[in-house]
């Protein structure tokens, strides 16, 4: 079970814990979309990905603090986190590992195993006053499960054997009491199963050729299947009176006659064939080469080319996710690509 210490009066973040999630964000984020998290948290099929992209939806230069862990497995207390601004993770176990969020372009990822205790945070808060949270949402700036800080060191200290040997044997990762344990156990899922149902929605970073579609299904990734719809078989070509172009903000519009890469610094000569365009990124948000755009009928294949931050994906109907990890996608007319530094890109059909 987490805790979380009280504070006085209104106001601190939002505190969630489902049965394979925790997640702390920032009191910026609003209702709105601590709602839309814990939404993205307790869906059936919910993935790692899905809760990022949740988050991300804000657009790159407005993401809240966040510190996100998802407990993948309860045989190896293995985790995943994420973690942005002034947030903290701290991975208390064998090893220790402090995730810090600050001075990221959207926010640093990590994972571990035999986790034996975990402490997220927004600010330094005391502990006193602390209470249980079993599943649900409160107003809070930390989260904390198992052996953590005083209590973790005193029990490696109680686990050293011999008097001037000292034996450095890995900790025990279960915690001091069930209920405290009773988080972990809680998701003993079957992992294959779970990918049988979010793998189509990844891709691989390595990868840069086409995606091939399988058998039956669309040669698109369906996790970021955006407004355009497909019938019959294939993607109805777009009637010889209308054209499409690349509105960019700041910048220009540009036709799509042929692939176009989108980035802080694209070199022509490792592109061949294809429309290399500077984009502004005092930031730095905007990777040197970020994103590849290419039409295809009517819709516009996008594909993420192993960019630092990835480009928040926009639906005509408001819809975002977050494009990453040299995965690929089909958008339709109207949907709006955010590379991040306030620049953008929508997807735009003439008459």
């Amino acid at each position: 079970m987490f805790r979380y210490p009280t504070t006085d009066g209104p106001g601190g973040g939002f505190a969630m814990v489902t049965d394979r999630f925790a997640l702390l964000i920032g009191e910026t984020a609003g209702d709105a979309l601590a709602t839309a998290a814990w939404e993205a948290m307790t869906a059936p099929d919910a993935a790692f990905d899905d809760v990022l992209s949740v988050i991300a939806a804000a657009g790159i230069g407005s993401l809240p603090d966040f510190a996100l862990v998802e407990l993948v497995d309860a045989a190896s207390s293995s985790v995943s986190v994420a973690v942005r601004g002034s947030a903290t993770i701290d991975l208390h176990g064998p090893q220790r590992s402090t995730y810090a969020g600050r001075g990221a372009g959207t926010w640093v990822e990590g994972s571990a195993q035999h986790v034996g205790g975990i402490s997220l945070a927004l600010t330094t808060v005391p502990d006193s006053s602390v209470l249980p949270l079993g599943r649900g949402i409160v107003r809070a700036d930390a989260l904390r499960w198992g052996l953590t800080g005083e209590r973790e060191r005193s029990r490696r200290r109680s686990a050293h054997t011999g008097a001037g040997d000292v034996s450095h044997a890995s900790p025990d990762p279960v915690t001091e009491s069930p209920a405290e344990r009773a988080a972990l156990e809680t998701i003993s899922i079957d992992r294959a199963a779970l990918a049988e149902v979010v793998g189509p929605r990844r891709r691989s970073r390595q990868s840069s050729a086409p995606l091939e579609a399988e058998a039956g299904t669309p040669d698109v990734d369906d996790r970021t299947m955006l407004g355009a719809r497909r019938s019959g078989g294939g993607v109805t070509d777009a009637p010889a009176e209308r054209r499409y172009v690349l509105r960019l903000d700041p910048g220009e519009e540009l036709a799509l006659d042929r692939p176009i890469v989108l980035g802080r610094s694209p070199r022509a000569d490792r592109h061949p064939g294809v429309r290399v365009v500077s984009v502004s990124s005092p930031r730095k948000e905007v990777s040197g080469t970020h994103v590849q755009v290419r039409l295809d009928g009517d819709v516009l294949e996008v594909r993420d080319l192993d960019s630092t931050n990835g480009t928040i994906i926009r639906d005509p109907a408001g819809e975002a996710v977050l494009l990453r990890g040299g995965a690929v996608t089909s958008v339709a007319p109207g949907t709006v690509l955010d590379l991040g530094d306030g620049v953008t890109a929508t997807f735009e059909s003439r008459s």
